[in-house]
């Protein structure tokens, strides 16, 4: 099903049994994810934003990616610079003196090809050199699919004419309640994470992995997230707003990525569950602390698990590369696996992921 708009953008809808979603062609933005509760009552889960089709501006102005596939380089780079190759690359900073998320011209900012498939829709994108201020022109393909047993994956693939960073994610905000009013606070969250990464004011690393033994961002044996989420170390971002390195990987990690569930997210209420596996090193996980009322959502309504390499990687080389050499193909998979609570609701999750681990 295809939903066409103002300027060019469209919405397309797949439905798979009782599971869908929907994505804009703007900025390869998942608009909603459908799938029942523990009574069979269907909702979307995620937070959309509301006029993408028929007032893009308004969403690409926001400044909370609602949905959107992030990149060149998702997250961020210290002051707005890097080298490569004895090559610096600069970009006007837009989070004090950092880049965020590309800035203006990233990936998330323009109109994607969207071509249907039997399981869902894969998205093109063509980023001519220095366009994005990225060295390489770049051809980038993401896939999104759904199964009949609540397996959304997404699968992104590029290829570059020069050596260039890539670090791509999707900043899909969940609410597993179904309502989109109400806060995330009271969902339990269970990470397979022993480190964070140390920032420093401005949200950059300073090198250095932190134990989150005793701290806040301890969720290995699974927390509601609003435990903690008042700590005073957590007063300057509102909340959670870290990178977190996953268990089997570290800083040592090479290409040979393995596909690993890092992620486990219950809701009581509704008896939702979600996996979320992925083959990259860390996910930044968000709390929606700045939503501040955006499209009416609350402070806290949505949380986001953005994979990724890890922020500012390109100026650390201790930490894992996100470089991709020329002419070289760079594949990654990311799903999320949706469930309820019921008997046996989730004995299919080993299948699933397997499943979304393969290129289609």
């Amino acid at each position: 099903m295809e939903h066409c708009g103002a300027a060019g953008v469209n919405e397309f809808s797949f439905k798979n049994g009782d599971y869908s979603f929907s994505i804009l062609n703007l900025g390869c933005a998942v608009t909603s994810i459908r799938c029942p509760d523990r009574n069979g009552n269907i909702a979307n889960v995620v937070l959309p934003f509301h006029d993408g089709v028929s007032n893009p501006s308004k969403l690409t102005n926001t400044n909370a990616f609602f949905g959107m596939t992030v990149g060149r380089f998702a997250n961020r780079i210290a002051g707005a610079s890097f080298e490569l190759d004895g090559v610096g690359y600069s970009f006007p900073p837009n989070d004090g003196n950092n880049l965020l998320h590309s800035g203006p011209h990233g990936i998330w900012s323009r109109i994607w090809d969207v071509r249907k498939e039997s399981d869902g829709f894969t998205c093109l994108l063509k980023v001519k050199d220095m366009e994005d201020g990225f060295p390489g022109d770049l051809d980038i393909r993401v896939r999104f699919s759904m199964s009949c047993d609540g397996v959304f994956r997404i699968h992104y693939s590029a290829t570059s004419s020069k050596d260039c960073p890539l670090n791509v994610t999707n900043h899909t905000y969940f609410n597993l309640t179904g309502d989109s009013s109400r806060d995330i606070c009271s969902h339990v969250a269970k990470f397979n994470s022993s480190h964070v990464l140390s920032v420093d004011e401005g949200l950059i690393p300073d090198g250095s992995l932190v134990d989150v033994s005793k701290t806040p961002f301890d969720f290995r044996s699974g927390k509601a997230i609003g435990s903690n989420i008042d700590d005073p170390c957590l007063s300057r971002t509102g909340g959670y707003d870290h990178a977190f390195v996953i268990d089997r990987f570290g800083r040592d990690c090479d290409v040979h990525r393995g596909f690993t569930q890092f992620a486990h997210i219950y809701e009581p209420s509704s008896g939702r569950m979600m996996q979320a596996f992925t083959d990259l090193p860390a996910f930044h996980f968000y709390t929606g602390n700045f939503l501040n009322g955006i499209e009416g959502y609350g402070n806290r309504c949505g949380f986001c698990l953005e994979t990724e390499f890890f922020p500012d990687c390109v100026n650390h080389s201790d930490f894992p590369s996100c470089i991709i050499k020329a002419g070289d193909l760079f594949e990654s998979t990311t799903a999320f696996h949706f469930y309820t609570d019921l008997p046996n609701a989730g004995s299919c999750v080993k299948m699933c992921a397997d499943a979304a681990s393969k290129e289609a």
